[in-house]
């Protein structure tokens, strides 16, 4: 089981490509909504949003990765091999995606196991979060041997 929080309340331009990943991914990936902060300085809305989330994630006891620009950037195979590390050692995953003005990364450090970038250019969140559940099922595929990654 994997959850994802995001800060949307849209997926305007993404939605038919989010809605084809989840229903593939069906009853693997929990998909959980954060609504996001309006009409306050982009620095008022990264700090309370950072906060939202950091209560959210403390909360957790599973795996939490963070999707970060500063993150490591992972090849597929390794991302795969760290959902079957976590899974083999009984833990489940939380990916985090901050909304439209970012969250501030440093403040949640202590609150996640790994930052993660899924390229070296800034994506918008609906876009990282297409990318990443595609990303979720093709490691989803290597596990179950298909050649949908080959």
């Amino acid at each position: 089981m994997i959850k994802l929080y995001i800060f949307a309340d849209s997926h305007k331009h993404f939605k038919d490509a989010i809605f084809e990943y989840t229903k593939r991914l069906w009853k693997q990936v929990e998909l959980m909504e954060l609504k996001p902060i309006k009409k306050w300085t982009p620095l008022q809305i990264i700090e309370a949003e950072t906060k939202i989330l950091a209560e959210k994630l403390d909360k957790e006891s599973w795996y939490k990765i963070i999707l970060s620009p500063n993150g490591s950037v992972i090849s597929t195979e390794v991302l795969w091999e760290m959902f079957e590390t976590q899974k083999n050692a009984g833990n489940k995953i939380i990916f985090a995606i901050g909304g439209a003005n970012g969250l501030d990364y440093w403040a949640l450090k202590n609150s996640v196991d790994f930052e993660l970038s899924l390229w070296k250019m800034i994506l918008p969140h609906s876009l990282a979060l297409t990318v990443l559940l595609e990303q979720i099922y093709r490691c989803s595929e290597i596990e179950r041997g298909s050649s949908y990654h080959k």
